[in-house]
């Protein structure tokens, strides 16, 4: 999947109000390298204390089980000892090396991140973001952040995920660092102001 034609930024409306406007759709290989620019691990924390949490659980079933058979069929002690743990270190370590392969995060972005057009505006009352049926607006004092990237412009958000503005929305690379001038000035300036 391929951008769209980049849309040029405007940044005074003929009102006199501060208003900067943006969008497009980013590709599939630009969703891809700023999501793993984003992302600390391949795995989701999710996935990382299930199995660590299961995995000694499985090994302590697979030892009782294979004690209770081993007593059943009249080995010795010492010998289900040895088997049953053997058995159960295989059995816990396979459960978490299957279920961290599984768990691997395999997909990059929202079901409609590539396919539908993002549209970025800013303005005296805050951002506004919107995607398809998706639209939010958040307040300036919201913002945490504005970080200049290679490839992107990132804006830290209170409470919920980043916005991100990839270059290729931009017509150049000197077009998205003005663009990312001009809202961190919008942002100082409306910040402060409590809007």
């Amino acid at each position: 999947m391929s951008a769209l034609p980049q849309s040029s930024p405007e940044t005074e409306q003929p009102d006199g109000t501060d208003r900067l406007v943006v969008s497009g759709r980013m590709s599939q290989k630009e969703l891809k390298r700023i999501t793993r620019r984003m992302r600390s691990s391949i795995l989701g924390p999710t996935a990382i204390y299930y199995a660590g949490v299961t995995a000694p659980a499985i090994s302590a079933g697979m030892a009782t089980v294979v004690a209770s058979v081993l007593e059943r069929a009249g080995w010795a002690a010492n010998w289900v000892l040895i088997v049953s743990g053997l058995v159960a270190a295989m059995a816990g370590i396979s459960w978490y090396l299957i279920f961290m392969r599984l768990s691997y995060r395999h997909s990059f972005g929202r079901s409609t991140e590539g396919a539908t057009e993002t549209s970025f505006e800013a303005d005296p009352l805050g951002l506004f973001w919107s995607r398809g049926d998706v639209k939010s607006r958040i307040g300036w004092s919201g913002v945490t952040g504005i970080y200049t990237h290679r490839s992107f412009i990132q804006l830290g958000i209170q409470d919920a995920g980043d916005v991100i503005l990839p270059k290729s929305w931009f017509k150049n690379r000197k077009a998205m660092k003005a663009f990312a001038a001009s809202i961190t000035e919008v942002w100082e300036k409306y910040s402060e102001t409590g809007q």
